[in-house]
């Protein structure tokens, strides 16, 4: 049996829909948490994760505007936010090589990469079609996934340097439902379904509709040599792969993982994605035919040819390291004790020490572990449907319902928790003290639920909206349950795909510990 070549790529595609320049050649100087020695694969790799969408900008900024999707982000309005604003507004992290352009302009930036948009893996390139904008915007992997460095952060996090961005920590405080909503009214029923998904999260599902409100965490990428190794046939060759997915989706490899994601973010739309949609009653998908893309889509070929290496750059990623002023080590034994005896058996990859704070990355049902069940109740990866050709056959045989055990490694880092950010209150603030409050009040509400405030987890509309049915239109009042209209099956109306209201529900695994057990966990778990 043969190892895949890769190793393991992010669940979450950040679908900030935006486009990307797809030529990785311009010198990236980067001097985060995870420099190191990196081989030229690794360097090549980590030049696409901060630069290629492999033509994706063709779709989000020529198609997305128009119908059937009539949707217009606000990438024009963060862009035109001054530099030293940015990121407070927006959660969006500057790019170290630019700096403010002319005012007159709106304050676009200047930047030694002429491709660089002011943005760390926020791209701009010449249109090369006759129609549209002269000029156009897009996104790359590196736009979600990296955030200001937790161990090292700025002084001013509106200007940080190369050495306080970490590449792959999971931006938890970009506001992707911001950018979405920023040029709806807060009469549109869009707007309200965007707003509700807190910081650090993006509903992977929200163009290649499901017709279900899943926002999910952006999903920090460390020590994935760590992790276990599964085993997986893909055309009669018995290969082993990392498995991917917060509800078990994306489960075939780093590599096949990598090219959702970039169709996820507009590759190929035209060519082979956008007439997959919506083919019939209720808007029914069918499966993007690879065979049909290699065929059609350049652009397909290209990123299939440079995934390896990007997966590659993503082996090298490790967790932030805290400071040990932070930690109380006279408790650190005896939480990991208490790790061992009461968390291992699913946050351990199953091998001795059992105190690796990884995951076993096994499925488990939303009923079971008790929380909201509309993330995993997703069917893009199911047989017949869009992403059919990125799931595995274990993934298709389960159906939905299900979530994987998440890793543990840099927990102190990236609250709030669970798979939609929902326990423990969202800080705002990346300094290390900033983050160890958020990482508190996690830890405390998800061992302590009774102090968890459930009917304010309830996204609601701030004002009234109608909605158009098959029957006619509706309004709905201001502070309506968002849920109750965003997960209504289009084909019946009557039907809600997931009425689960409480977001922050569920993981009931070490209440009964001790208060001490509690504190003694929380400090373990900032070591790891």
């Amino acid at each position: 049996m043969r190892r895949a070549t890769g190793t393991r790529i992010t669940l979450v595609a950040c679908t900030l829909a935006l486009a990307a320049c797809t030529e990785p050649s311009d010198e990236v100087q980067v001097t985060s948490t995870v420099e190191q020695a990196l081989t030229p694969q690794e360097q090549h790799g980590r030049d696409i994760w901060l630069k290629s969408t492999f033509g994706g900008e063709k779709f989000f900024s020529l198609v997305l505007p128009d119908p059937p999707f009539n949707l217009t982000l606000g990438l024009d309005l963060a862009l035109t936010t001054p530099r030293a604003e940015r990121f407070t507004r927006w959660g969006l992290v500057n790019d170290p090589d630019c700096t403010d352009g002319d005012a007159s302009t709106g304050f676009l930036d200047r930047c030694t990469d002429p491709h660089s948009a002011g943005v760390i893996g926020v791209r701009k390139i010449a249109n090369p079609l006759p129609v549209g904008p002269r000029v156009l915007f897009g996104i790359t992997c590196a736009s979600c996934h990296a955030g200001l460095a937790a161990a090292n952060p700025p002084a001013n996090p509106n200007l940080p340097r190369w050495e306080n961005i970490d590449l792959t920590i999971g931006n938890q405080h970009l506001q992707v439902g911001k950018l979405f909503a920023a040029h709806m009214t807060t009469h549109d029923p869009r707007y309200h379904v965007f707003r509700s998904w807190p910081p650090g999260t993006v509903d992977t599902t929200v163009l290649e509709n499901d017709h279900i409100n899943n926002p999910g965490m952006i999903t920090p990428i460390f020590d994935v040599p760590d992790r276990p190794f599964f085993a997986l046939h893909r055309n009669d060759v018995a290969i082993e792969v990392h498995r991917n997915g917060q509800g078990g989706e994306d489960d075939v490899g780093c590599e096949l993982a990598a090219l959702r994601v970039y169709f996820n973010i507009g590759m190929c739309a035209r060519e082979c994605m956008i007439g997959h949609l919506a083919n019939g009653p209720g808007g029914t998908q069918t499966p993007i035919d690879l065979e049909q893309c290699r065929r059609a889509c350049p652009e397909y070929i290209a990123a299939e040819q440079q995934v390896g290496d990007l997966c590659a750059f993503l082996g090298t990623t490790r967790a932030p390291v805290l400071p040990p002023a932070y930690i109380d080590r006279s408790v650190v034994a005896r939480g990991r004790h208490v790790f061992a005896t009461a968390c291992a058996s699913c946050h351990s990859n199953g091998e001795p020490p059992p105190e690796d704070a990884l995951s076993d990355d096994e499925l488990r049902t939303a009923t079971s572990l008790g929380i909201n069940r509309c993330r995993s109740l997703t069917t893009n990866w199911q047989p017949d449907h869009i992403w059919a050709a990125f799931s595995s056959d274990e993934h298709k045989a389960f159906g939905t319902g299900f979530y994987r055990d998440l890793p543990l490694r840099g927990a102190w880092a990236t609250a709030p928790f669970l798979h939609n950010n929902s326990i423990g209150a969202y800080s705002g603030d990346p300094t290390i003290a900033g983050r160890l409050a958020a990482y508190d009040d996690a830890i405390d509400e998800l061992l302590s639920p009774w102090k968890r405030d459930l009917t304010g987890s309830i996204a609601r509309t701030t004002d009234s909206i109608t909605l158009s049915t098959p029957t006619g239109t509706v309004t709905l009042p201001a502070g309506f349950p968002v849920a109750l209209y965003a997960n209504l099956d289009p084909a019946n109306p009557t039907q809600n795909l997931c009425p689960d209201l409480l977001e922050n529900t569920g993981h009931y695994f070490g209440v009964w510990l001790s208060p001490a057990d509690k504190y003694a966990l929380k400090e373990f778990l900032k070591t790891r």
